[in-house]
């Protein structure tokens, strides 16, 4: 693992997949809006692109014998949690407006949102334990659904990785035991779109390819964009030989965009993706509620206008876009300073922070 196939910082590799990232979470966001794009497949790009950033950082620091289960659990809890408490918090409260203007018959997805708030839903969803305990998102959050999956992945793939890094059998066993009861506990569904992640976490293993002529790097970059566009069918649904298809196209993107593009310096001083990228878990988080709640008012006899145009809609959209951009602001925007203040309590020490 000495050789890594890894991003560099500040290149136009990390700028577009950056840029992927954020377009991946605004195709969500908008297909909850009814556009008929591919929200659920845009989420098998999430997993390409987070199995090979995580699995970067993980290959990265165990090599390097720097591995530590304290300082990734930090990162990664912190990661997820500073953006999932506020979430459900808004959640409940945008569901509760929801319920006491509309009522229950109003909902636009026909099921009773008062049976989504309960306590054992948000446990369920604060812990992980969504589809595998708890049935639902927390308050018909839908997007709720993939954080367990991210989670579990998260846990199982250092300790995979362990098995065949150990030098004690001992600790070896340990880890195969873990993996194993970990892959039954989390069942069938999530073990297969593990595949998916997977998918991304290869690439870090597989050395880049030297094309030294420019043009036909844009020639294949170009042919590989277009075949992994062309993999998303909003028409698919949830259909798991559809996104593996699309997790394969866009690994095979990623790895080409890091190939081609891992020595080339950003030319941007402000880089627009990365800080579109930087709020792109809260966007994908926390939009859904206030979406659901503006719905349901659109279909109610509350609603103040006669004209649904797409000027309505597109102004609606944008104050969604909005809420979740301030949101961001107060809580993604700050993961390295919690993560740092929550390392000097209790390591009494600063962490080496990787930005994933």
């Amino acid at each position: 693992m000495k050789n890594l196939n890894l991003v560099r910082n500040n290149c136009k590799a990390s700028s577009v997949l950056d840029f992927i990232r954020f377009l991946s979470a605004l195709t969500v966001f908008l297909f909850h809006f009814y556009v008929p794009l591919p929200g659920y497949q845009a989420v098998m790009v999430f997993f390409v692109l987070s199995g090979y950033f995580i699995s970067s950082s993980i290959l990265k620091s165990i090599s390097e014998n720097r591995w530590s289960w304290s300082d990734y659990l930090l990162k990664r809890i912190t990661r997820l949690f500073i953006v999932l408490i506020p979430a459900l918090l808004l959640t409940y409260i945008w569901a509760k407006i929801q319920l006491g203007l509309f009522g229950e018959d109003m909902s636009p997805l026909d099921l009773r949102v008062s049976d989504y708030l309960t306590w054992e839903l948000l446990i369920g969803n604060l812990f992980f334990l969504q589809g595998i305990i708890t049935e639902g998102p927390f308050g018909l959050n839908g997007p709720l659904w993939s954080l367990t999956y991210e989670f579990w992945y998260y846990i199982l793939f250092p300790c995979i990785i362990l098995i065949f890094h150990s030098r004690k059998k001992s600790t070896k066993f340990f880890y195969l035991i873990i993996s194993i009861t970990i892959s039954i506990f989390i069942g069938k569904e999530i073990m297969s779109y593990f595949l998916v992640w997977l998918l991304g976490a290869a690439i870090p293993l597989i050395k880049g390819i030297k094309i030294d002529n420019k043009a036909l790097q844009i020639v294949i970059l170009v042919i590989v964009s277009i075949l992994a566009v062309f993999s998303l069918n909003y028409k698919a649904g949830s259909n798991f030989l559809f996104d593996l298809g699309v997790g394969l196209s866009f690994s095979v993107l990623t790895y080409f965009i890091i190939s081609f593009l891992n020595e080339s310096p950003s030319s941007s001083k402000f880089n627009i993706p990365k800080y579109l990228a930087g709020f792109s878990y809260t966007l994908y988080l926390t939009h859904y509620p206030l979406a659901n709640f503006i719905l349901t008012w659109r279909v109610s006899p509350l609603w103040p206008f006669e004209d649904n145009s797409l000027v309505i809609k597109g102004l609606l959209a944008m104050i969604v876009f909005g809420y979740a951009w301030i949101i961001g602001l107060l809580t993604e925007k700050h993961t390295d300073k919690v993560r740092k203040r929550i390392s000097m309590i209790f390591y009494k020490r600063k962490p080496e922070i990787f930005k994933i």
